[in-house]
This record gives C-alpha cells, structure tokens and sequence, in this order.
C-alpha cells in the first residue's frame, strides 16, 4: 500500500477526520492478520504522531512511538534506529530524554510492526485474551507501552470522541 495523499490530507481543514480516514483501512488490515481492536490501533496512532503530524511520525514514519531495543537495533521491520527527545515518566516525576526511535520504509510497516509487538512481546502477553473488549485491552497493553499513568484513558477519550469502536463491528 502507498499512502502518499496523507501529508496532502493533513494540510487541509478537517485533518482529523482525513487521518482517520487515512489510517482506518490499515488498522482494520492489522486487526485482520493481528486480531487486535482497529479502534485501538486507530487511537493509539492518533495519540502517538499527533494525528500523523509530529517529527517522529512526517520523518520517520513511526506512528506508535516504538523505541529501539538499543541504538542499532531497530527490530525486524524497522530500518534504522534515530534519536529524538521525548519525556519519560518513570521513575517519577516526568522528565525530559533522548532516546532512540524506530525509523520505518512505510506507514504501513509501522502499522505491521505494532501488530506484530503487541502479539509477540510478553509485556502485552495479558492483554491478547481481551482483545474483544477495546476499552480493558488498551487498559492492559497500556501498563506496560507507556509511561503515562493516564495513557489508557487518552486512548479511551479519543475512541469516544471520535467513534473508533464502529471499526471493530
């Protein structure tokens, strides 16, 4: 898949609904090979590239925030591993860190990517038996892919607010 019209989309009025647009299919795709709730996947990517507008997302086409295992190993999908400042929560209190990120050929391999690390990884391993329950999967999957104590209930918020769970009927 070539998804070249999103940095087109996001330039216009309206850039929400075009992101959602954008993404939806290749959330529904990762759902088809994953069984992880598009709904999910949809907000999870909102929150993590700012709706496909931060740096880490235009540049390296990483929309799930995935960090490198260490500096030169990007994983099995990813290109490169680059450094970016980003703001860890643990340990208490929030604080500012380089680190270093995951560089992707495509949105659609980073998309894949967090398919395959949400169903490998066994820091997810609790949350795969919910995964017909949007809501208690990202409350399972977030205590251990984010350092923000309130990252489930964002994700929760954008599902809501922008009626995510209608991809996963």
């Amino acid at each position: 898949m070539i998804h070249i019209g999103l940095a087109a989309l996001l330039l216009t009025s309206g850039y929400q609904e075009s992101y959602v647009n954008e993404v939806h299919p290749i959330a529904t795709a990762i759902n088809a090979a994953y069984d992880i709730p598009a709904s999910v996947t949809v907000a999870q990517s909102i929150l993590e590239s700012n709706w496909g507008r931060s740096k880490l997302s235009t540049a390296e086409r990483n929309y799930f925030g995935f960090k490198c295992v260490t500096p030169t190993s990007p994983g099995p999908i990813a290109l490169r591993c680059v450094s970016y400042p980003t703001t860890e929560c643990v340990p208490a209190p929030c604080h500012p860190v380089d680190a270093y990120f995951r560089s992707y050929a495509s949105i659609d391999d980073s998309f894949r990517d967090y398919g395959r690390l949400l169903t490998t990884s066994p820091n997810y391993a609790a949350a795969l038996p919910m995964r017909k329950d949007p809501d208690a999967f990202i409350r399972a999957v977030a205590r251990k892919y984010a350092t923000d104590p309130e990252y489930a209930n964002k994700v929760i918020r954008l599902m809501d607010l922008y009626d995510l769970r209608r991809f996963d009927r």
